[in-house]
């Protein structure tokens, strides 16, 4: 689809943003919002953002642990080396649930960290459950090794330092 024109509708519980294209097709992203500041061009980036993620997830939800519940443990962490695996398997944890986003190429585990939190910190924005525990974004290496983990209780504190 060829986007011909976007539009944002914003309210105080959330914002919309409608993709419209050729021959009458649209795409609308609905978010909840948690900063009310949030202007048209940043909420135009995070639906293109949720679209993208939405694409690459594709199928059925992945389940983490026996009979299909999330292992809410922390695990550990692979810190040896900074080899630049690639690509990466980002894994977001959502409730019940645990999304794959694969194949992601990122220059260094510096640049994997950074994008590991962003993302934690998108999940608590979006979370239905506003106090949820235990690792929300952990990221794969090559060989399937986690390299990197963030959990709910630090991207709320690292949500809290930006606020400042």
């Amino acid at each position: 689809m060829q986007v011909l024109d976007t539009t944002v509708h914003a309210n105080p519980k959330g914002a919309t943003v409608e993709f419209l294209g050729e021959g009458g097709e649209n795409i609308a992203v609905t978010m909840v919002v948690s900063d009310p500041l949030l202007g048209d061009a940043a909420l135009i980036d995070r639906a293109r953002e949720m679209m993208l993620q939405c694409a690459a997830f594709g199928g059925a939800t992945e389940r983490d642990g026996p009979g299909g519940t999330v292992n809410a443990g922390r695990p550990e962490i692979d810190g040896s080396s900074d080899r630049g695996q690639s690509p990466y398997t980002f894994e977001y944890r959502e409730g019940g649930s645990v999304r794959r986003l694969e194949g992601v190429e990122l220059p260094d585990l510096e640049a994997v960290r950074h994008e590991a939190l962003r993302s934690a910190i998108d999940l608590l924005d979006d979370a239905a459950e506003p106090h949820q525990d235990g690792w929300a974004v952990r990221v794969r290496g090559g060989d399937g090794a986690v390299v990197v983990s963030v959990d709910f209780e630090e991207a709320r504190q690292e949500k809290a330092m930006a606020a400042m």
